[in-house]
Protein backbone atom coordinates (compact mmCIF):
# COMPACT_ATOMS: atom_id res chain seq x y z
CA UNK A 1 0.00 0.00 0.00
CA UNK A 2 1.44 3.83 -1.42
CA UNK A 3 1.22 6.29 1.75
CA UNK A 4 1.24 9.75 0.94
CA UNK A 5 4.24 11.78 2.73
CA UNK A 6 3.84 15.14 4.42
CA UNK A 7 6.20 17.77 5.93
CA UNK A 8 5.63 17.67 9.37
CA UNK A 9 4.66 21.13 11.06
CA UNK A 10 3.03 20.21 14.36
CA UNK A 11 1.78 17.58 16.36
CA UNK A 12 -1.59 17.54 15.08
CA UNK A 13 -4.84 15.49 17.17
CA UNK A 14 -8.20 15.81 16.40
CA UNK A 15 -11.50 14.84 18.26
CA UNK A 16 -14.73 14.06 16.76
CA UNK A 17 -18.43 12.90 17.85
CA UNK A 18 -19.04 11.43 14.83
CA UNK A 19 -22.86 10.30 15.57
CA UNK A 20 -24.35 7.35 15.42
CA UNK A 21 -21.52 5.29 13.77
CA UNK A 22 -23.09 1.90 13.54
CA UNK A 23 -22.54 -1.00 11.18
CA UNK A 24 -25.93 -2.22 9.45
CA UNK A 25 -25.84 -5.50 11.41
CA UNK A 26 -27.82 -6.27 14.38
CA UNK A 27 -26.39 -6.55 17.12
CA UNK A 28 -28.88 -8.72 19.98
CA UNK A 29 -26.93 -7.49 23.03
CA UNK A 30 -27.05 -4.31 22.42
CA UNK A 31 -30.41 -1.46 21.47
CA UNK A 32 -29.39 -0.42 17.92
CA UNK A 33 -32.46 -1.73 15.88
CA UNK A 34 -32.69 1.30 14.28
CA UNK A 35 -29.73 1.28 12.61
CA UNK A 36 -30.21 -1.87 10.01
CA UNK A 37 -31.72 -2.14 6.50
CA UNK A 38 -34.75 -3.13 8.48
CA UNK A 39 -35.20 -1.07 11.01
CA UNK A 40 -36.26 2.89 11.67
CA UNK A 41 -33.45 4.35 9.94
CA UNK A 42 -33.21 2.06 7.13
CA UNK A 43 -29.27 1.92 7.54
CA UNK A 44 -28.09 -0.02 4.58
CA UNK A 45 -24.59 -1.09 3.52
CA UNK A 46 -24.16 1.85 1.17
CA UNK A 47 -25.14 4.38 3.44
CA UNK A 48 -22.43 2.82 6.38
CA UNK A 49 -20.56 2.85 3.64
CA UNK A 50 -20.80 6.68 2.49
CA UNK A 51 -20.58 8.12 5.86
CA UNK A 52 -17.24 5.84 6.25
CA UNK A 53 -15.70 7.18 3.66
CA UNK A 54 -16.89 10.60 4.31
CA UNK A 55 -15.03 10.45 8.04
CA UNK A 56 -11.71 9.00 6.08
CA UNK A 57 -11.75 12.35 3.86
CA UNK A 58 -12.50 15.14 6.85
CA UNK A 59 -9.90 13.01 8.67
CA UNK A 60 -7.56 13.43 5.24
CA UNK A 61 -8.52 16.95 4.74
CA UNK A 62 -7.01 18.36 7.66
CA UNK A 63 -3.72 18.32 6.48
CA UNK A 64 -4.47 20.96 3.62
CA UNK A 65 -4.54 23.08 6.83
CA UNK A 66 -1.77 21.80 8.98
CA UNK A 67 0.45 20.32 6.72
CA UNK A 68 -0.04 16.88 7.96
CA UNK A 69 -2.66 14.41 8.85
CA UNK A 70 -3.33 14.17 12.78
CA UNK A 71 -1.29 11.79 14.57
CA UNK A 72 -4.27 10.93 16.49
CA UNK A 73 -7.84 11.18 15.90
CA UNK A 74 -10.26 10.67 19.51
CA UNK A 75 -13.68 9.27 18.02
CA UNK A 76 -16.84 8.76 19.92
CA UNK A 77 -20.31 7.41 19.01
CA UNK A 78 -18.85 4.23 17.03
CA UNK A 79 -20.16 1.02 17.56
CA UNK A 80 -17.47 -1.65 17.35
CA UNK A 81 -13.78 -2.96 16.04
CA UNK A 82 -15.33 -3.65 12.45
CA UNK A 83 -16.61 0.03 11.78
CA UNK A 84 -13.02 1.51 12.83
CA UNK A 85 -11.57 -1.24 11.07
CA UNK A 86 -13.35 -0.33 7.83
CA UNK A 87 -12.77 3.27 8.66
CA UNK A 88 -8.62 2.39 8.27
CA UNK A 89 -8.32 -0.17 5.35
CA UNK A 90 -11.38 0.05 3.12
CA UNK A 91 -11.63 3.63 2.59
CA UNK A 92 -9.73 6.35 1.58
CA UNK A 93 -7.59 7.05 4.94
CA UNK A 94 -6.00 3.49 4.17
CA UNK A 95 -4.38 5.31 0.92
CA UNK A 96 -2.99 8.59 2.98
CA UNK A 97 -1.44 6.79 5.93
CA UNK A 98 -1.15 3.65 8.30
CA UNK A 99 -3.37 4.53 11.20
CA UNK A 100 -3.43 1.52 13.48
CA UNK A 101 -7.18 1.97 16.39
CA UNK A 102 -7.64 1.55 20.04
CA UNK A 103 -11.09 0.62 21.04
CA UNK A 104 -12.89 -1.48 24.17
CA UNK A 105 -16.11 -2.54 24.70
CA UNK A 106 -18.41 -0.70 26.71
CA UNK A 107 -21.49 -1.60 28.40
CA UNK A 108 -23.35 1.40 26.95
CA UNK A 109 -26.73 -0.19 25.84
CA UNK A 110 -27.04 1.50 22.32
CA UNK A 111 -23.41 0.06 21.76
CA UNK A 112 -21.62 3.39 21.70
CA UNK A 113 -18.21 3.62 22.44
CA UNK A 114 -14.86 5.95 22.26
CA UNK A 115 -11.81 4.84 20.49
CA UNK A 116 -8.77 6.33 19.01
CA UNK A 117 -6.88 6.09 15.50
CA UNK A 118 -3.06 7.04 15.66
CA UNK A 119 -0.61 7.21 13.00
CA UNK A 120 2.18 4.40 12.75
CA UNK A 121 4.92 6.87 11.69
CA UNK A 122 3.56 9.37 14.81
CA UNK A 123 2.79 7.48 17.26
CA UNK A 124 3.47 4.37 19.41
CA UNK A 125 0.85 2.97 22.09
CA UNK A 126 2.66 1.57 25.05
CA UNK A 127 -0.54 1.50 27.93
CA UNK A 128 -4.13 0.94 27.40
CA UNK A 129 -6.82 1.29 29.60
CA UNK A 130 -10.43 1.21 29.77
CA UNK A 131 -11.76 3.44 32.92
CA UNK A 132 -15.84 2.35 33.99
CA UNK A 133 -18.52 3.74 35.65
CA UNK A 134 -19.89 1.10 37.92
CA UNK A 135 -22.68 2.66 38.89
CA UNK A 136 -24.63 2.83 35.28
CA UNK A 137 -24.44 1.46 31.81
CA UNK A 138 -22.20 4.34 29.95
CA UNK A 139 -19.48 4.95 28.10
CA UNK A 140 -15.91 4.03 28.88
CA UNK A 141 -13.33 6.68 29.26
CA UNK A 142 -10.59 5.47 27.12
CA UNK A 143 -6.61 6.21 28.91
CA UNK A 144 -3.98 5.74 26.01
CA UNK A 145 -0.38 6.56 27.04
CA UNK A 146 1.72 6.51 24.02
CA UNK A 147 5.39 7.90 22.85
CA UNK A 148 5.36 10.22 20.16
CA UNK A 149 7.66 10.17 16.92
CA UNK A 150 9.32 13.60 15.55
CA UNK A 151 10.73 17.06 16.92
CA UNK A 152 7.66 18.45 18.10
CA UNK A 153 9.63 18.02 22.08
CA UNK A 154 7.24 15.66 22.93
CA UNK A 155 8.04 12.39 24.06
CA UNK A 156 5.48 11.06 26.15
CA UNK A 157 2.00 11.76 25.35
CA UNK A 158 -0.71 10.67 27.95
CA UNK A 159 -4.88 10.45 26.06
CA UNK A 160 -8.06 10.32 27.48
CA UNK A 161 -10.89 10.09 25.48
CA UNK A 162 -14.23 11.05 27.09
CA UNK A 163 -18.13 10.86 26.10
CA UNK A 164 -19.87 11.67 29.04
CA UNK A 165 -23.50 10.91 29.86
CA UNK A 166 -25.68 12.92 28.15
CA UNK A 167 -28.46 15.37 29.12
CA UNK A 168 -31.49 13.30 27.72
CA UNK A 169 -34.10 12.92 30.11
CA UNK A 170 -33.50 16.88 31.21
CA UNK A 171 -29.70 18.56 32.73
CA UNK A 172 -30.86 18.54 36.36
CA UNK A 173 -31.94 14.89 36.04
CA UNK A 174 -28.53 13.27 34.42
CA UNK A 175 -26.17 15.91 36.22
CA UNK A 176 -25.04 13.14 38.96
CA UNK A 177 -24.36 10.56 35.89
CA UNK A 178 -22.12 13.29 34.58
CA UNK A 179 -20.80 13.96 38.07
CA UNK A 180 -19.83 10.45 38.09
CA UNK A 181 -17.51 10.23 35.11
CA UNK A 182 -16.29 13.60 36.38
CA UNK A 183 -15.06 12.05 39.66
CA UNK A 184 -13.86 9.01 37.82
CA UNK A 185 -11.95 11.48 35.65
CA UNK A 186 -10.50 13.21 38.60
CA UNK A 187 -9.44 10.62 40.56
CA UNK A 188 -7.19 8.80 37.60
CA UNK A 189 -5.82 12.76 36.63
CA UNK A 190 -4.87 12.92 40.65
CA UNK A 191 -3.27 10.35 40.64
CA UNK A 192 -1.68 10.33 37.24
CA UNK A 193 -0.03 14.31 37.98
CA UNK A 194 0.74 13.01 41.69
CA UNK A 195 3.59 10.59 40.23
CA UNK A 196 6.94 12.25 39.96
CA UNK A 197 7.71 13.92 37.07
CA UNK A 198 6.22 16.24 34.44
CA UNK A 199 3.35 15.06 32.65
CA UNK A 200 2.35 15.61 28.93
CA UNK A 201 -1.81 15.07 29.29
CA UNK A 202 -4.58 15.74 26.63
CA UNK A 203 -8.02 15.09 27.52
CA UNK A 204 -10.28 15.35 25.06
CA UNK A 205 -13.95 14.11 24.34
CA UNK A 206 -17.34 15.60 24.27
CA UNK A 207 -18.33 16.03 27.80
CA UNK A 208 -21.92 17.33 27.15
CA UNK A 209 -21.81 20.53 28.85
CA UNK A 210 -20.34 24.02 28.24
CA UNK A 211 -18.11 23.29 31.35
CA UNK A 212 -17.63 20.12 32.40
CA UNK A 213 -16.86 20.91 35.83
CA UNK A 214 -14.26 19.58 38.62
CA UNK A 215 -12.93 16.38 36.27
CA UNK A 216 -11.20 18.74 34.62
CA UNK A 217 -10.08 21.10 37.14
CA UNK A 218 -6.21 20.60 37.48
CA UNK A 219 -6.12 20.98 33.85
CA UNK A 220 -5.93 24.06 31.45
CA UNK A 221 -8.79 24.45 29.04
CA UNK A 222 -8.41 25.69 25.32
CA UNK A 223 -10.49 27.89 23.90
CA UNK A 224 -10.74 27.86 19.87
CA UNK A 225 -9.64 30.69 17.98
CA UNK A 226 -11.76 32.75 15.37
CA UNK A 227 -11.74 31.42 12.12
CA UNK A 228 -13.86 34.24 10.96
CA UNK A 229 -17.23 36.21 11.84
CA UNK A 230 -19.67 34.12 10.45
CA UNK A 231 -17.57 30.73 11.28
CA UNK A 232 -19.46 28.77 14.09
CA UNK A 233 -19.19 29.39 17.53
CA UNK A 234 -19.31 26.25 18.77
CA UNK A 235 -19.30 22.13 18.21
CA UNK A 236 -23.33 21.42 17.88
CA UNK A 237 -26.34 23.58 17.47
CA UNK A 238 -28.89 23.48 19.62
CA UNK A 239 -32.14 25.58 19.09
CA UNK A 240 -30.39 27.54 17.02
CA UNK A 241 -27.70 28.88 19.39
CA UNK A 242 -24.17 27.41 18.96
CA UNK A 243 -22.91 24.97 21.89
CA UNK A 244 -19.39 24.33 22.71
CA UNK A 245 -19.20 21.26 25.05
CA UNK A 246 -16.01 19.19 22.65
CA UNK A 247 -13.06 20.30 24.57
CA UNK A 248 -9.37 20.14 24.88
CA UNK A 249 -7.68 20.16 28.09
CA UNK A 250 -3.95 19.74 28.43
CA UNK A 251 -1.68 19.98 31.72
CA UNK A 252 0.00 22.89 32.67
CA UNK A 253 3.49 21.19 31.49
CA UNK A 254 2.02 20.45 27.66
CA UNK A 255 0.32 24.27 27.95
CA UNK A 256 4.11 25.76 27.92
CA UNK A 257 4.38 24.44 24.29
CA UNK A 258 2.54 26.22 21.02
CA UNK A 259 -0.58 25.43 21.37
CA UNK A 260 -4.07 26.29 18.72
CA UNK A 261 -7.05 24.73 18.85
CA UNK A 262 -9.76 25.27 16.47
CA UNK A 263 -13.47 24.13 15.19
CA UNK A 264 -12.62 22.17 11.86
CA UNK A 265 -15.73 24.08 10.03
CA UNK A 266 -15.11 23.03 6.81
CA UNK A 267 -18.14 24.10 4.13
CA UNK A 268 -18.65 19.96 3.13
CA UNK A 269 -19.49 19.56 7.29
CA UNK A 270 -22.29 22.27 7.29
CA UNK A 271 -25.48 22.79 5.48
CA UNK A 272 -28.49 26.23 5.67
CA UNK A 273 -29.96 26.20 8.86
CA UNK A 274 -33.75 27.11 7.56
CA UNK A 275 -34.91 27.29 11.16
CA UNK A 276 -32.83 29.45 12.74
CA UNK A 277 -30.51 30.86 10.05
CA UNK A 278 -26.93 30.85 9.46
CA UNK A 279 -25.77 27.16 8.82
CA UNK A 280 -25.57 24.10 10.85
CA UNK A 281 -23.59 20.57 10.98
CA UNK A 282 -25.19 18.30 8.12
CA UNK A 283 -26.11 15.44 9.94
CA UNK A 284 -26.82 11.68 8.75
CA UNK A 285 -30.54 12.03 9.57
CA UNK A 286 -32.78 14.82 10.39
CA UNK A 287 -35.42 13.30 12.29
CA UNK A 288 -36.05 10.07 10.34
CA UNK A 289 -35.36 11.94 6.91
CA UNK A 290 -31.71 10.60 5.53
CA UNK A 291 -29.74 13.44 4.43
CA UNK A 292 -26.68 11.80 3.44
CA UNK A 293 -23.96 14.05 6.12
CA UNK A 294 -21.76 13.01 8.41
CA UNK A 295 -22.78 14.30 12.23
CA UNK A 296 -24.43 16.86 14.09
CA UNK A 297 -20.78 17.69 15.76
CA UNK A 298 -18.44 19.34 14.30
CA UNK A 299 -14.58 18.35 14.64
CA UNK A 300 -11.87 20.19 17.21
CA UNK A 301 -8.48 20.15 16.59
CA UNK A 302 -5.54 20.40 18.53
CA UNK A 303 -1.99 21.50 16.91
CA UNK A 304 1.01 21.52 19.49
CA UNK A 305 4.42 23.14 18.86
CA UNK A 306 6.00 24.28 15.31
CA UNK A 307 8.68 22.13 13.70
CA UNK A 308 11.33 23.80 11.81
Amino acid sequence: MKHLSYIILSFVLMFWNVENFFDPFDNPDKDDDAFTPVGEKHWTWSRFSRKKNAVAKTIISVADGYGELPAVVGLCEVENRMVLRALVTDSPLAEAADYGFIHRESPDRRGIDVALLYRKDSFVPIKIDSLRIEEFPTRDILYVKGLTKGDEGLDTLHIFVNHWPSKLGGAKRTSDRRQEASSLLKNVLDSLMGAPGPKDIVVMGDFNDTDPGTGVSQMIRLKPEAQGRDSPSGTLKFKGKWEQIDHFFVSEVLSRNRLTETIYSMPFLLEEDKSFLGVKPRRTYTGPHYSGGVSDHLPIILSIGKKY
